[in-house]
């Protein structure tokens, strides 16, 4: 609301950088594009939500031409094809032989615009897999009766928690900030000592916390590969490398990345990793 409606932004530039749509749109009357696939960074006079309706369809359109050329191009290599192996009159020989030109010319006006449009073509949805461990049997985290407060707080910042979670458990923390979310996670994963209560963790379990800063884990003189061999050493064995630059490749982290200190990276170049 402060920045779409006070008269102190009014005739200022804001450049913003946010993942929450709704934010933008209300906050912004322009849109910048920056594709890496493309090296290109366009401008769009546009919300965000409009600029995104807009590159969907040009997306399908771009998959529409392409499949198009691609028939196009198959029918004409197969005539061809077809014609040079079985032989013919002169006539026909030239005939097949503009075909194949045809062919030859539609592979080259795909691959300019390929290049024309990379950036149409760079969202590719990565595959995620997450492994299961099983099912632990009772409880993974019990909280009986738990209370907390930071040193000089005059009052606990959470109070009276009863909370039990076990292997179906999916929950969700909501609350404005500072309301103690994480806070609570971290008391429940023994990072911060409670006030008051009880914490159990089963000892059957093997908990990972993911926080919205994730990425800021990364030393930043450290390469996303050694990062992960220092995490998951393996046997030492050049195989269990392969597999973890597979791994890295698999979510987003390409090889051109896996040795390029953390420093060097975006914070979405990082984010993987983390």
């Amino acid at each position: 609301r402060e920045l779409s409606s006070a008269s102190t932004w009014a005739s200022r530039v804001v450049v913003v950088v946010s993942h929450d749509r709704h934010f933008l749109d209300a906050a912004t009357t322009d849109s910048l594009h920056i594709s890496g696939a493309a090296k290109r960074l366009t401008a769009h006079r546009m919300s965000y939500s409009a600029w995104a309706a807009k590159r969907e369809e040009q997306q399908k359109a771009l998959q529409r031409r392409v499949a198009l050329r691609n028939d196009k191009k198959d029918k004409l290599t197969a005539y061809a094809g077809h014609g040079f192996k079985f032989g013919g009159s002169s006539s026909q020989i030239s005939m097949m032989q503009r075909k194949a030109n045809e062919a030859t010319k539609l592979e080259e006006e795909g691959a300019a615009e390929a290049e024309e449009t990379a950036d149409l073509s760079e969202d590719a949805e990565l595959p995620l897999a997450l492994a299961a461990g099983g099912v632990l049997r009772g409880p993974i985290a019990k909280l009986e009766n738990v209370a907390f407060r930071y040193p000089g707080m005059e009052a606990d910042l959470f109070a009276k928690v009863d909370m039990s979670l076990d292997s179906e458990s999916r929950v969700c923390l909501l609350g404005e900030n500072g309301d103690g979310k994480t806070t609570l996670v971290k008391v429940m994963l023994g990072h911060l000592d409670p006030t008051q209560g009880v914490v159990t963790l089963n000892r059957g379990a093997r908990v990972a916390l993911v926080n919205q800063h994730h990425a800021d884990q990364l030393a930043y003189d450290k390469t996303p590969l050694a990062f992960m061999l220092a995490r998951f050493p393996g046997d030492g064995s050049t195989q269990h490398e392969q597999e973890l630059r597979g791994h890295l490749a698999g979510c987003g982290v390409v090889a051109a990345q896996q040795g390029v200190p953390a420093g060097a990276l975006s914070g979405g170049q990082r984010s993987p990793v983390g």
